[in-house]
C-alpha cells in the first residue's frame, strides 16, 4: 500500500516454464537445439538412440521443424472443445496413480504414509490412441491447483500428436522414470519480465527420487509371433537383454558382407542352426515303449555303474529325490532279475534310463565306450529321454504317488541336460507343482500319522526340489513362480546321511548342524534362502513392479546375508576327490543361484543408473553379481570339465551379457556420481576391461562345450560370440577388423567341430558333413583378409547396406544373420 493509501493490484506470480529439451540434455542440464529426431548434442556424443522427447514435444518444438513434418500418415488433427473429457481405457498402457497402495510383501509391509510417485517404463511418448481419429491421449497429470489454468490448454495442444513422434525403437527402454515436479520457491527471479521467465533453458526444480518413493515400472519382455499366435518371455530370458546392444545387427551384417565364405556354407550352417539331431532323431516316430523295449535300451552294466555314480555325486546331491541306498539295492535286484523280464518293474526301468540320461553329458564318451559291449551312439541319451517321456505320458496317473513324482522330476532334468523342450519347461514344472499340492506335498507331513517317518522325509525332499526347479525355470524364462512361501508349510528335509533313515524307521533322526557335511547339506543350506528368492522372482516378473527402492535394498540385504552364511565345508579326508568336488560344486551353485536373484532384482534399475543416481547401488551390485558368477564358472572350469558343465546355466548367459553391456556403454557423464563410479573406473583404470573380457571368454569356451552336446541349434553360441566381438571393437576400434575375423573363426570352428564329432553318424543323412568335409577353418585362414565394408554405406535407419561382392539378394537366406533369428530376438522386445 502506497503513502496515499491506494491498494496496488496483486502481482500474478508466473510459473517457471517446462524446459524444452530432449531427455538427455535435460538430465545433463545442457542447452538443446531440439532438433528432431536427434539433437546435435546427442548426435555428437554418438548416442542418437538415447535422444528422446517427453510428451508435448511438438508443442514445444522450435520453428526449425515444420508443423507437418510428421503428419504424412496421420491426417489433420481434429480439434476438441476444451470441455471434452478425456477417458483413458482400462486396458491402456498408461500407468494410473492409485489411491490404494499395492505393496509387495517382503519382510514387513511397505510404508504407505506418503503419496506414491508416478514412474513408468517405456518410451517417453507412450500414448493411447482415441477411437479411429488417431488422437493420442496424453498420460494423466496430477491435479494441482496451480495447474488448473493451463490444463485445458495443455490438452488442446498435446492431443493429436503424430504417431511418428513416438520412439519407433520398441526395445529401447528410455525414460524409465517420470517424477512429478514441485514448484520452485518464490524468488526475485519470479518477478522478472515475461521474456526472462520464458527462457526455455531454465530448469524447473524437481524433487530427487528417494528410497521411500513408490516406483511403478514395467520390466522388459519379449513377445514373438503375431495376432493370436504369440509366445511371451519375460525379463529373465537372455534374448530380452538384446535391447542393450542396438548396434549388434549392423555389426553382424557387416561381418556377413565382408565374409563371402558364408555364402558357400549357407546350407550347412542352416543345418547347424536347426541342430544335427533335430530332423532324424527328435522328429523320428517310434512305437509306444514296453517293458521289454525299455530293458533292451539299457547299456552294459559297466556303463550304467559309471553314469549312476556321476548322477549320485553331481546331480542327486543338488536335487534330492532318491534315497540312494534304496535305489542302489533295487538296481542290484534289477540286474539279478534280467533273466525273468516279466517280474521287472517298468517304472524302475524308466527311472534308471532317466538317471543315465541326466548324467550322460558329464561322462567321457571314450571311457563309456571302453566299458560297453556294443557300440554307443551319440544320440543314446536323447533316445532314452524320448522313450521314457512317452512311457510316462502313456501312464495316465490319476493319483500321483512318490514314484511318479520322481519320474517327472527326472524327465525335466534329462530334457534340460540335452536342451529338449525348453520352451515347455515352465508349463511342466507348474503342472508338477499342482500335482504335488493335490497329493498334499505342500503341507508338512508331520500332521499325518498314516505316513511313515521314512516317507515323511522323502516327501519333504521332493517338495523342496519341485519348488526349486519351478523357481529356477521361472527365473530363466522371466515368468512368475507357481507358489510363494505362504502357499506351503512343508519343512525342508533334514540334514542327515541317507544311511541314517530307512523304510522301517520308526523315529526321525536328529538333523545335523548345517556346517557338517551330509548327503543333504546342499538342499538344507539352499532352502534357507528359498522364501526370499521366491519373493524376488515374483516381484521382478510381475506386469508392474510396484515397490519402493528401499524394498529393493531390503531384498538385496537379505540375499547378501544368505551369501555370507554359506558354510565353509571342508572334507575330512583331503584325498577324497569326490567329496572335495561335491563341496566345490555346492558352494559354487549356492553362490551362483543367489547372485542370479541379485541380477534379477537389480538389472532394471542398473540400466537406468546413469539417469537416476539413486540407482547407482544397483549398477554396482549387478556388476558384482555378474562378476562372481563368471569367476566361479572359470574356477570350476580350471578344475574339471565335469564341474564346469554342472555349473553352466542361464545365469551364465545373463552374467555374460550383463558384463558385456557395461563394457559396451563407453560414454559416461562426469556430472553423474554413478557414472564416475562405474563407467569411468571400467574404462579408465588399466586392465579392468581386459580382466572382465577374460572372464567372458572363459565362459564362452565353457558354453561352446555345452552347445556341442545339446540337441538344439547353435544360435545362442553364435550370438554370444558376436556380442563379445562387438564389445571389443567398441573398446578398441583400431582393431575392429581383427575382432570381426575372430567371430567368423568361432562360427566356422564350431561348425567344423560339430560335424567332425558326428562324421560317422547316420543322422547326418545323405548330405553327411557337407562342405565341412574339407577343413573350412583352414580354408578361411588361408584366404585373403576380410573384404572391407565402408561404414558410410550403411543406412542410419538400420536398413541393409548395398550388396557387396559375394553377397546375396536380400530375399535369400542370410547365412549369418539367420542363425540368430533376429526377428525372434529383437524385433518384438519392448517394455510394456
Amino acid at each position: 500500500m502506497d503513502v496515499q493509501g491506494n491498494a496496488q493490484p496483486e502481482r500474478v506470480r508466473k510459473r517457471r516454464r517446462r524446459t524444452m529439451a530432449c531427455t538427455q540434455c535435460r538430465t545433463r542440464k545442457l542447452r538443446c537445439d531440439r532438433e528432431y529426431p536427434t539433437c546435435s548434442r546427442c548426435l555428437k556424443s554418438r548416442t542418437p538412440n538415447k535422444c528422446t522427447y517427453e510428451d508435448g514435444f511438438l508443442w514445444q518444438q522450435p520453428t526449425t521443424v515444420p508443423t507437418n513434418a510428421f503428419a504424412s500418415d496421420r491426417g489433420s488433427a481434429v480439434p476438441m472443445p476444451r470441455d471434452t473429457p478425456v477417458d483413458t481405457p482400462r486396458d491402456s498402457g498408461i500407468p494410473m496413480v492409485s489411491n490404494r497402495p499395492e505393496p509387495f510383501p517382503i519382510s514387513e509391509p511397505f510404508p504407505t504414509s506418503e503419496p506414491p510417485r508416478l514412474a513408468r517404463a517405456g518410451g517417453p511418448m507412450h500414448h493411447e490412441y482415441h477411437g479411429l481419429t488417431g488422437h493420442a491421449l496424453a498420460p494423466p497429470y496430477r491435479s494441482r491447483p496451480h495447474d488448473r489454468e493451463r490444463k485445458d490448454c495443455f490438452l488442446e495442444t498435446v492431443l493429436g500428436v503424430p504417431k511418428a513422434a513416438v520412439n519407433q525403437e520398441p526395445y529401447l527402454n528410455t525414460g524409465l522414470l517420470q517424477r512429478p515436479k514441485r514448484p520452485a520457491p518464490a524468488t526475485e527471479h519470479d518477478m522478472q519480465t515475461p521474456s526472462q521467465v520464458d527462457d526455455p533453458h531454465i530448469d524447473e526444480e524437481e524433487d530427487p527420487l528417494s528410497p521411500t518413493d513408490q516406483l511403478d515400472l514395467s520390466p522388459r519382455m519379449m513377445m514373438r509371433g503375431r495376432e493370436t499366435k504369440t509366445r511371451f518371455s519375460g525379463s529373465g530370458i537372455f534374448a530380452s537383454l538384446v535391447a542393450q546392444f542396438p548396434d549388434i545387427k549392423p555389426f553382424a551384417d557387416e561381418i556377413r558382407l565382408s565374409t563371402p565364405i558364408f555364402t558357400q556354407l549357407q546350407s550347412d550352417l542352416r543345418r547347424v542352426k536347426r541342430g544335427l539331431l533335430k530332423h532324424m532323431v527328435l522328429n523320428r516316430p517310434f512305437p509306444d515303449p514296453t517293458t521289454a523295449s525299455l530293458i533292451n535300451m539299457l547299456p552294459s552294466p559297466g556303463v550304467v555303474d559309471e553314469l549312476v555314480g556321476l548322477y549320485i555325486t553331481y546331480i542327486e546331491s543338488t536335487h534330492r529325490i532318491l534315497h540312494v541306498p534304496s535305489f542302489l539295492r533295487e538296481l542290484d535286484q534289477f540286474w539279478a532279475m534280467l533273466d525273468s523280464p516279466a517280474s521287472i518293474s517298468a517304472a524302475f526301468t524308466v527311472q534308471v534310463l532317466l538317471v543315465l540320461a541326466c548324467a550322460w553329458n558329464l561322462a567321457d564318451f571314450a571311457s563309456l565306450q571302453s566299458k560297453s559291449a556294443g557300440e554307443l551312439k551319440c544320440q543314446c541319451a536323447v533316445e532314452w529321454t524320448l522313450h521314457a517321456g512317452q512311457w510316462i505320458e502313456n501312464l495316465h496317473t490319476k493319483r500321483p504317488e512318490i514314484t511318479s513324482m520322481r519320474l517327472s522330476i527326472l524327465l525335466i532334468l534329462a530334457r534340460n541336460a540335452h536342451g529338449m523342450k525348453r520352451s515347455q519347461a515352465w508349463l511342466t514344472t507348474s503342472t508338477l507343482v499342482k500335482q504335488a499340492m493335490m497329493a498334499g506335498y505342500h503341507r508338512d507331513p508331520s500332521r499325518y500319522t498314516r505316513i511313515s517317518a521314512f516317507n515323511k522325509e522323502m516327501r519333504r525332499r521332493i517338495w523342496t526340489t519341485i519348488v526349486e526347479l519351478d523357481l529356477q525355470i521361472a527365473l530363466d524364462r522371466g515368468m512368475p513362480p507357481s507358489v510363494q512361501s505362504f502357499d506351503y508349510d512343508t519343512a525342508p528335509g533334514l540334514n542327515i546321511y541317507d544311511d541314517e533313515i530307512h523304510e522301517d524307521s520308526t523315529e526321525v533322526p536328529g538333523s545335523r548342524p548345517l556346517n557338517e557335511i551330509t548327503d543333504s547339506s546342499f538342499q538344507s543350506v539352499l532352502s534357507r534362502s528359498l522364501p526370499v528368492r521366491l519373493q524376488a522372482c515374483s516381484l521382478m516378473h510381475s506386469p508392474r513392479i510396484n515397490c519402493r527402492y528401499e524394498d529393493i535394498q531390503r531384498l538385496d540385504g537379505e540375499l547378501n546375508r544368505h551369501l555370507s552364511r554359506i558354510p565353509a565345508w571342508v572334507a575330512a579326508d583331503p584325498s577324497d576327490i569326490i567329496t572335495q568336488n561335491k563341496i566345490i560344486l555346492w558352494k559354487g551353485l549356492i553362490e551362483t543361484k543367489l547372485c542370479q536373484s541379485l541380477l534379477s532384482v537389480h538389472t532394471p534399475f542398473a540400466i537406468e543408473a546413469l539417469q537416476e543416481t539413486l540407482f547407482a547401488p544397483s549398477a554396482r551390485t549387478r556388476m558384482d553379481a555378474a562378476t562372481r558368477i563368471l569367476s566361479t564358472q572359470r574356477r570350476l572350469h580350471d578344475i574339471s570339465r565335469t564341474l564346469s558343465l554342472c555349473m553352466l546355466g542361464e545365469w551364465t548367459i545373463q552374467a555374460y551379457i550383463s558384463i558385456c553391456q557395461v563394457l559396451h556403454t563407453t560414454e559416461f557423464d562426469a556430472s553423474q556420481p554413478s557414472s564416475i563410479s562405474s563407467a569411468f573406473i571400467l574404462h579408465n583404470i588399466p586392465g579392468i576391461p581386459e580382466s572382465l573380457l577374460s572372464l567372458v571368454e572363459t565362459a564362452l569356451i565353457a558354453l561352446e562345450e555345452r552347445s556341442l552336446l545339446v540337441t538344439k541349434g547353435a544360435k545362442d553360441y553364435y550370438f554370444l560370440s558376436t556380442i563379445v566381438g562387438l564389445v571389443k571393437a567398441r573398446l578398441w576400434p583400431a582393431q575392429a577388423t581383427m575382432y570381426k575375423q575372430q567371430v567368423v573363426e568361432r562360427v566356422l570352428s564350431f561348425a567344423q567341430i560339430l560335424f567332425s564329432r558326428h562324421m560317422n553318424c547316420d543322422h547326418l543323412g545323405d548330405k553327411g558333413m557337407g562342405n565341412f568335409k574339407d577343413n573350412q577353418v583352414a580354408a578361411f585362414m588361408a584366404a585373403p583378409t576380410m573384404v572391407p565394408v565402408m561404414q558410410a554405406e550403411f543406412d542410419p535407419n538400420g536398413m541393409h547396406p548395398p550388396l557387396q561382392s559375394g553377397g546375396m539378394p536380400s530375399g535369400d537366406f542370410d547365412p549369418f544373420l539367420d542363425i540368430f533369428d533376429w526377428e525372434d530376438l529383437t524385433s518384438m522386445t519392448f517394455p510394456c
